[in-house]
């Protein structure tokens, strides 16, 4: 990376039904069981939290005012 490259974490925080196709990943934090109602109905699941590592990258000003920024840009 350099100077103007940084690590960051993004987290993810989601409802599902089916534990084990979401927990299979390495990136869970956090599995949770939870009963929600939806149309007045109880459904049964897990609030799951993930973490995923991104790189956030600074754009000079001058590299935006030569119009470079997208190919830069790291997403």
């Amino acid at each position: 990376m350099d100077e103007f490259t940084q690590g960051m974490v993004r987290r993810h925080t989601f409802f599902c039904v089916n534990k084990e196709r979401h927990t299979s990943n390495e990136s869970v934090v956090e599995a949770v069981p939870m009963d929600i109602t939806v149309f007045g109905r109880s459904v049964h699941g897990w609030l799951i939290t993930t973490e995923e590592s991104v790189s956030d990258k600074i754009i000079p000003l001058q590299e935006s005012l030569s119009g470079k920024g997208i190919p830069s840009d790291p997403e």
